[in-house]
Parts: C-alpha cells; structure tokens; sequence
C-alpha cells in the first residue's frame, strides 16, 4: 500500500486545508521530537528538554482533535502551542545573541494555510497575537540565566538543525500555495469553459473539445438543437421559467444521450450535441431524431405548470483537416433547413472540398440565427 502524503491531482479547497494540517501537524511533531533527541546528547540541556516536553505533548492534543474531526480547534491550538513555545524559548531559553525569532516568520503563513477563510476574525486575531508576542521577545531583556547556552560549535549544529527544520516548514507552505494557486486557476478555467445556468460546456468549451478530436484525427458528428417557440415561452411565462426550462432539457439530454457524448449549451435555447467516432450518416441521422423525441416526447413540470416543447434539429459530420468555421457553417445552414421540414430534423452532407490544413482553433462565429 502507498501513502501519498499529496494528491496527484489538485484537490479542492477543503480538501487542501485538511491535508495541510495534517502534515503540519505531523512536521510540528517531528520537529519537537528532533530537537527532543538532540538536545539529549548535549549535557546542558537545563530546562529546555523539559519544556519541550510539554510543548510536544500539548500539540499532540491537536493532533489527537484532528483525529477526533475536530479540524478548527486542531488547527488554532496547533497555531497557539507554537506561539507559546517559540515566545518561552526566546524569552528564557536562549541568550540574545543565539535567540530564533525567524521560527515566528512561519506563523502568519501557517495560519493562512490551516484556518478557512470563513474565520477571518480568527486570523486576524492570532495575526496580531504573533505580532504582539514578536514585539514582546524583542523588547523584554535579556534573561539573566537562559535555560541552555550554547558554546559557538553547539551553536552552528543546532543552527543547521534549524535550517533543516526551517526548509521542511517552508517546503509544506509552499505545497500549499502552489496548489491553492492550481486549484483556483482550474476553477477559472473552470467558470470559462462552463455555461452557468445550466452546468454544460459552453461555446469555448465545446470548441476546446471539437479542437482536440480534430487534432487526434478523430471523425466525429455534431448536432444542433434549437427550441422552437422559446420566444414566445419566455414571454408567456416569464425568462425565469424559461431559465428552469433549460435547466431541465440540459438534465433531460444529459439523462438519455449516450454518456460518451459531448452536450453543450451554445445559445439562449441552442445545444450543440457532439459525438465522436461517428462516420455513417444514417447513424447519425437515426441518432437525431433519438435526441428529437427525448427532448419532446413529454412535458416539462415548470414549478405547477407543464410545458411541452418542440424542436428542430440539424447535424452534420466532421472532415478531415477542415476548418472549425467550415464545419459550424454547414451546421447553421443544416439547422436552417430543419426548421423548413416537417420532421424538424436535416443532415447536411459533409463537402470534401473544404480548406485543408488549417489548425483547429476556436471560432467566435455564430452557428445559427432566426430568421
């Protein structure tokens, strides 16, 4: 069995918070437990293995709330048992000349990294404690019999032990941010790529997709749907009801298409269906008229009243190396032509004489307006 102490992929934000505190947690502990053994094999250790001690045992009653789901007051007494034990240190352990204030640099980004965001009085509040408790290390005098006194090559392996310890820290603060930075780059790629009523791809989505099947050579069919009648729905009823109307198409196309297809929403009462290892025409047209009779076959419940909906619907195939603007003509002129028919559905036939060469990029065209 492998434990990976980080994901592979870029986890969410309250998943994030929780892997950070559980390896800070765990570094914190280890930490205690190096500076424990080291300070063991130096004879004049003092009071300083005894505090440890205690420091050491009272993080791992956060350790153990952790455990217990208890992740804020795991995460806020972690915050304040470091506060407490680099204050002492400083303030009793160490002559001035071989103090550690630099520990209370890790603390403002250890609080950002273990407190949600949604406790910002929080932060603010152990923000200005380290604060207060950094300008008290600095101002109180030095203490007359610190608890270890180090002789100078003490004082450069200790200082090392340090740096270690310091780049450990350092390493899971940057992890963090790094990772908060991916996820919300993903997330704004994510708002990009999706249409927000419905939670489908939308226009810039669905070209990114067409563009990668065009890359791979692989052929695929496109359809697009248009709601007849969306006008009128929108002004008997209100552009609210025709917003839930949409929704629950996009819900009903998602239910009965095949799972492998692409469903995206492309226009106000537009969805432009992708599938993609579709190569026969009367496949693909059989396949359009399923996609008809879904969306129609019943009525919608529209919060205590039903509406049923008509569609008209026109596909097309892929070709090689054409241009994604020729292919999104051809579907806008088979929509067209649907709505003319009695059946409401029309496959263009794919031309072979279309540009060739031409890398697929996204188009900002539009696929098809009403007449």
């Amino acid at each position: 069995m492998t434990v990976k102490f980080w994901p592979t992929a870029v986890p969410g934000d309250s998943e994030l918070r929780s892997l950070s505190l559980r390896m800070s947690l765990w570094v914190g502990l280890i930490a205690y437990g190096i500076y424990i053994l080291a300070l063991e094999f130096t004879a004049e250790s003092g009071f300083l293995v005894p505090f440890l001690l205690l420091c050491a045992g009272l993080h791992g009653l956060a350790l153990i709330s952790y455990y217990l789901d208890k992740p804020l007051f795991a995460a806020t007494w972690m915050v304040l048992v470091f506060l407490f034990c680099f204050t002492i240190m400083n303030l009793f352990g160490f002559t001035r000349m071989q103090s550690a204030e630099y520990y209370f640099l890790l603390i403002p980004a250890l609080i950002f990294m273990v407190l949600p965001p949604e406790r910002r009085e929080w932060q603010n509040t152990l923000l200005t404690l380290t604060l207060a408790l950094l300008t008290l290390v600095f101002i109180v005098p030095e203490p007359a019999e610190p608890w270890f006194v180090m002789s100078e090559d003490a004082y450069r392996r200790f200082k090392w032990l340090d740096l270690v310890v310091c780049f450990i820290g350092m390493a899971v603060v940057c992890r963090y941010f790094i990772y908060r930075l991916m996820h919300q780059r993903n997330q704004l790629e994510r708002l990009a790529l999706t249409d927000a009523l419905t939670g489908l791809p939308n226009r810039h989505g669905l070209m990114r997709q067409l563009a990668t099947w065009y890359n791979q050579g692989q052929p695929f069919a496109v359809y697009l749907l248009d709601v007849d009648e969306m006008r009128a729905i929108n002004r008997r009823h209100g552009h609210e009801i025709g917003d839930t109307l949409m929704r629950k198409l996009a819900q009903r196309l998602r239910a009965d298409i095949d799972e492998l297809a692409l469903i995206a929403r492309v226009g106000a009462d537009q969805f432009v269906i992708a599938v993609e290892a579709m190569t026969d025409e009367d496949v693909t047209l059989s396949l359009a008229r399923r996609i008809q009779s879904s969306a129609s076959r019943m009525a919608f419940d529209l919060g205590g009243r039903a509406e049923r909906i008509e569609v008209s619907i026109g596909t097309t195939l892929s070709l090689d190396r054409e241009e994604p603007q020729a292919l999104l003509a051809r579907l806008g002129q088979a929509l067209r032509q649907a709505r003319d028919k009695a059946d409401r559905v029309h496959l263009m036939p794919a031309q072979a004489d279309v540009a060739e060469g031409v890398s697929a990029e996204p188009s900002s065209a539009p696929l098809a307006t009403r007449p």
